[in-house]
């Protein structure tokens, strides 16, 4: 071998491993993979959803495992969040909180807060809505940039609120802080503000609203942040949704409508967004059905732990969305039509 092409290899190789070991040095983050995460840990609901004040955390032990019986662990804080499920639900929505010193080094590095999204109730088909809620957020993440991450988990709880400890088997969804995702795309946080519905950011606006009509969710509001967080950029606000345990695709057997729409059941769509621009409407639309096929991608890999009723049914209602935006008169009628202008 000539010396020019023996020194070639070398710097080759030596660039080569130095990559890899670079790569291997990485450390993985939560959000990561889509496999789904095994996690396990014991507290007590009742004291849970008693506590009021955000500062009254639970500490406990989290055990998490991203390979069969390769179990590690580290203390967290945890506290009930939301509204209706923390009223309604056996199992609230959490708040788990991870202090600095416990999370360097590992999966969790950067996330001092996380949302743990639990089924209501242990009844029969309460992964099945789980898993449909997960669902609708893959969906959105193909649709539109701005959104959060999530990650399916498989929970082991145990309750420790009666006599004798009581242990659930649940699936959950792991959700980013809403500043990690702020932080992400250098935007700022607007809480607690009601906002002109116009100083959204129009094209990403229309986008969640034809969202929002697809799963049939009229649970929300991006101007009251009622299951809505604002972020701004370049002095836009950004809608970023999320709990959409009431939309008609989950269809879970508490949800309901607002008795003020002219809707009866979770089922039916109506389109809740606001009247920007007409052409900006046919521009979502035409890239919502250019991406119609990677949304049935996501569809079937994520659909694989439901029962075949149950995909059958959610496949069916969402093809009634993509129906609507293929036809002139429908799409017209209850989507370009039922807009609101706020006038």
């Amino acid at each position: 071998m000539h010396a020019k092409s023996l020194v070639s290899l070398v710097v080759f190789c030596f660039f080569f491993v130095g990559f890899s070991v670079a790569q291997k040095g990485e450390v993985a983050d939560l959000f990561g993979s889509d496999e789904v995460m095994q996690i396990k840990f014991s507290t007590s609901f009742k004291e849970l959803k008693k506590a009021k004040d955000k500062k009254e955390r639970a500490p406990t032990l989290m055990y998490f495992s991203e390979e069969p019986e390769a179990w590690d662990s580290l203390d967290v804080e945890l506290r009930a969040r939301g509204n209706f499920r923390r009223d309604k639900c056996f199992f609230p929505p959490l708040k788990v909180r991870i202090m600095k010193k416990n999370r360097k080094g590992g999966i969790f590095e950067n996330h001092k807060n996380l949302k743990l999204v639990l089924p209501c109730n242990d009844y029969q088909g309460k992964d099945d809505l789980l898993i449909k809620e997960y669902l609708a957020y893959k969906i959105y993440e193909a649709l539109n940039p701005y959104h959060f991450k999530t990650r399916l988990v498989d929970l082991e709880i145990t309750d420790l609120s009666g006599r004798q400890p009581k242990s659930f088997f649940v699936k959950g969804i792991f959700i980013e802080d809403d500043k990690n995702v702020a932080e992400r795309f250098e935007g700022k946080l607007a809480k607690d503000v009601q906002i002109n519905p116009f100083r959204l950011h129009d094209t990403t606006s229309v986008r969640h609203d034809f969202f929002q009509f697809m799963i049939a969710n009229t649970d929300w509001s991006t101007v009251a942040q009622h299951n809505s967080t604002l972020m701004m950029i370049d002095r836009k606000y950004i809608p970023l949704p999320y709990d959409f345990d009431m939309a008609g695709l989950v269809d879970a057997p508490y949800s309901v409508v607002s008795e003020k729409l002219s809707i009866s059941t979770v089922r039916q769509r109506l389109y809740r967004g606001v009247c920007f621009d007409s052409g900006i409407f046919e521009m979502v639309r035409e890239d919502y059905l250019e991406k119609e096929p990677e949304v049935w991608e996501i569809f079937n890999k994520n659909t694989k732990f439901l029962n075949p009723k149950e995909v059958n049914n959610s496949r069916k209602f969402l093809e009634g969305f993509f129906d609507i935006l293929k036809d002139e008169n429908k799409f017209k009628n209850q989507i370009l039509g039922a807009c609101r202008s706020f006038n």
